[in-house]
């Protein structure tokens, strides 16, 4: 199998490793190179006096590269795959170092396998239930201080609330932060950033952005407080909401959902020192979807994934919440895609109304993926706001640098679209036409898509 450069495009951790690893992608700067399967490898000429030795799974995806380079994966590895994607490099017998690597993966992948058989040690559970009385306790303190924040904040206003500086803001999060409620801490400090953002089609009105955060925010801070009250996947949805970690044991004991996965999108996130990636699914038998979240920090890159526009054949292990969204990938492997298509697609108005149905269980939601199917994009009628609509509704999206380019492949034909709804408008994420899938590039802010598939 092999990448479209697209594909490959999508995998850079950063807009300027993007770059220097198109300046990679020229054989002639390549010794060496060739292809066993999906394995491939090449040399290139670096700073030092040895060249560095690059190579690459396409299959997981997955590389490694001598380079003393931090960034995952690095400009020569992106560089040896797009050099593959242009014209599929001679097959080969891999030099040693090459089939170590991929000799070792398959060791490494094994003894997990193997770990996760293995019986589980046994737990100090005495000990296990003071930590966890210990850190309820903190955030129920957290709580008690966030509602007296919260109550304080309303009585003034909402105008004195937006002439707030950020600082205000940050201390009330660094307060949470130490309570160990880190979702609650996000929420807050993304507030004044909904206050200071200019009006923009398809968006809320900075005013009405802010009541509606400071509104989720009290909502899910009151959730909190009555858990008993609800079920078993609404109370865990609420307390990863807050910040709770979901401990591996529990996940180990959740239900495989097997399926071949269409990867739809992968979206890019900072939050503070934090890269957070999400990788969008959708089951072609199961039409269920999901998304997997892997963080990275500048030392710790981010895992292999799927590109878009590839397929998971494998299983999932959704997370406990109700509506389940958020998975992790268990045994599977990526390949290509089974066809260019959005498994899952309905009307405008059906989509709605899956989003009421998450709004109905989880009030505080900021955003729900949706996917359309046979809709047409064009003008609302006050001619701000781009749209998407078919015989049944029709919704604004949100503005971007990637809408021009979205109109131009749909060039006024029905199509697929997929992305994120908060109420308001759709950020489109990915989008289906003429038989191809065209994603929208992680962290590329240029107003171009990628044709994943």
């Amino acid at each position: 199998m092999s990448l479209t450069a697209a594909q490959i495009l999508d995998l850079a951790p950063d807009a300027s490793s993007r770059k220097a690893g198109q300046d990679q992608a020229k054989p002639a700067k390549w010794l060496g190179l060739g292809r066993a399967g999906t394995l491939v490898w090449g040399e290139i000429k670096g700073s030092g006096a040895a060249p560095y030795r690059t190579v690459a799974d396409l299959g997981g995806p997955a590389s490694k590269c001598t380079c003393p380079s931090r960034k995952f994966p690095c400009k020569h590895a992106l560089g040896l795959m797009l050099v593959d994607a242009a014209g599929a490099l001679a097959e080969a017998e891999p030099p040693d170092w090459a089939a170590a690597w991929a000799k070792g993966r398959e060791g490494r992948a094994a003894a997990t396998e193997a770990r996760a058989r293995e019986p589980a040690k046994p737990v100090d559970e005495r000990a296990q239930a003071k930590r966890r009385q210990a850190r309820e306790d903190r955030v129920a303190a957290a709580l008690d201080e966030l509602d007296l924040w919260l109550r304080d904040l309303m009585r003034r206003g909402l105008a004195g609330a937006r002439a707030e500086p950020y600082a205000f803001w940050d201390r009330m999060a660094g307060r949470l932060v130490d309570g160990q409620a880190p979702g609650l801490a996000r929420r807050v400090r993304a507030l004044p950033g909904l206050a200071a953002a200019g009006a923009r089609p398809g968006a809320a009105r900075p005013e009405a952005a802010l009541a509606l955060g400071i509104g989720r925010l009290a909502l899910l801070a009151r959730a909190a407080r009555r858990l008993d009250a609800l079920d078993s996947e609404q109370a865990a949805a609420v307390r990863a909401a807050i910040g709770f970690p979901v401990s591996a044991e529990e996940m180990v004991a959740r239900p495989d959902h097997a399926d071949a996965w269409a990867v739809l999108a992968h979206a890019v996130e900072e939050e503070d020192k934090l890269t957070a990636r999400s990788v969008w699914l959708a089951g072609r038998g199961s039409g269920a979807l999901a998304q997997v979240i892997d963080y990275g920090t500048a030392g710790v890159p981010l895992p292999p994934a799927p590109a878009a526009g590839q397929d998971f054949g494998g299983a999932l292990a959704f997370h406990p919440g109700a509506p389940p969204l958020r998975a992790v990938f268990r045994e599977g492997r990526a390949g290509p895609a089974y066809a260019a298509s959005l498994p899952g697609a309905g009307s405008v108005a059906a989509a709605l109304d899956g989003y009421a149905g998450a709004l109905a269980r989880a009030p505080w939601t900021e955003h729900w993926p949706l996917r359309l199917a046979g809709v047409r994009l064009g003008r609302l009628a006050d001619g701000q706001a781009l749209a998407a609509g078919d015989a049944t509704r029709c919704l604004a999206l949100r503005a971007g640098p990637h809408l021009p380019a979205l109109v131009s492949v749909a060039a006024g034909a029905p199509v697929d679209l997929f992305g994120l709804y908060d109420g308001f408008g759709l950020e489109p994420l990915a989008l289906v036409a003429g038989g191809h899938l065209y994603a929208v590039p992680a962290q590329d802010a240029r107003p171009i898509l990628m044709r994943a598939a």
